[in-house]
């Protein structure tokens, strides 16, 4: 029995330092890859400077190009907006732009019907941060709050990876290592959309709740840090209902600048909440021209 239970625990060793040998290997290539996922493309900022960020979701990644922002204001500018984010992403993307020393003149977050959404987070923001959970005190919350499996990710070598292969397991480790490169980098975080839907329509919510705990936390952590920053609503398509909750919005935030009815063609969104390419590109250069020319 006692050779038995040492067979057991000998075999239950030799595969925990198995998968803690291919966690500190995936790990390490995750860390010191050329940036394929956005969230490796802000790490790689640290201790850089960048005079204008974008913060937000998909309206901001989608909306914002930064090469047109460069052309008119002969200033740096990185799209950091992540797919589906909510306020707890956008606070989190904050904190870490802080933590990772990046500098910059000014910060611009994109604000609208996310205002609505206290909880929720981005799923794809959520598994590119995976590899990177136990880098700090801020990554390692932001698991704890949103993970399922938070407990299991970090202390259990290897877990995260095989429960999220599909996503950051073999084959985007494998990518890594032969530097297969994404577009993230040549466009500093600008993801274009392309073509235009036929009928374009859509719905913001018809009212706007009391309070959004998480965005009185951007808000103080920007004053509190001495934060320049522009909090912005990008474009909607012209035939969207409740066209007043830009109107609702402005009054719980007084800073903010409404930019909903910039575009007027609709020919310029890929659907009623998102530009396409030419149309992030004419308001990319709108929002130049009346908050960055000087």
């Amino acid at each position: 029995m006692k050779k038995f239970s040492s067979y057991i625990v000998g075999g239950l060793a030799l595969i925990l330092l198995m998968m803690s040998i291919l966690d500190i290997g995936y790990t390490k290539i995750y860390e010191v890859s050329y940036p394929r996922t956005k969230f490796q493309y802000l790490r790689s900022l640290e201790d850089t400077k960048v005079d204008y960020i974008f913060l937000g979701s998909s309206r901001v990644e989608n909306g914002i190009i930064p090469s047109v922002i460069i052309q008119k204001t002969n200033k740096t500018a990185v799209n950091l907006g992540f797919q589906a984010s909510k306020a707890g992403d956008i606070f989190t993307v904050l904190q870490l732009i802080k933590k990772y020393n990046i500098h910059y003149e000014k910060i611009l977050i994109q604000i609208d019907y996310i205002y609505n959404n206290v909880d929720g987070n981005s799923n794809i923001f959520q598994f590119e941060m995976i590899p990177f959970i136990r880098e700090n005190e801020i990554t390692k919350q932001y698991s704890n709050e949103y993970s399922r499996n938070p407990i299991a990710n970090y202390y259990l070598p290897f877990f995260r990876y095989c429960s999220n292969d599909l996503r950051i397991g073999f084959r985007e480790v494998f990518s890594n290592v032969i530097h297969k490169k994404t577009t993230i980098v040549a466009n500093k975080g600008y993801v274009a959309l392309q073509g235009n839907s036929k009928y374009l329509k859509g719905s913001l919510p018809n009212s706007i709740i009391n309070n959004n705990a998480v965005f009185d936390s951007i808000r103080g952590f920007c004053k509190k840090n001495k934060i320049d920053v522009v909090y912005y609503c990008a474009p909607f398509c012209k035939n969207n209902k409740n066209k007043d909750f830009t109107s609702k919005l402005k009054i719980k935030i007084p800073e903010l600048i409404d930019f909903s009815t910039a575009i007027n063609d609709d020919q310029m969104f890929e659907n009623c909440n998102h530009l396409n390419d030419r149309g992030a590109r004419r308001f990319t250069e709108i929002l130049a021209e009346e908050l960055l020319v000087k």
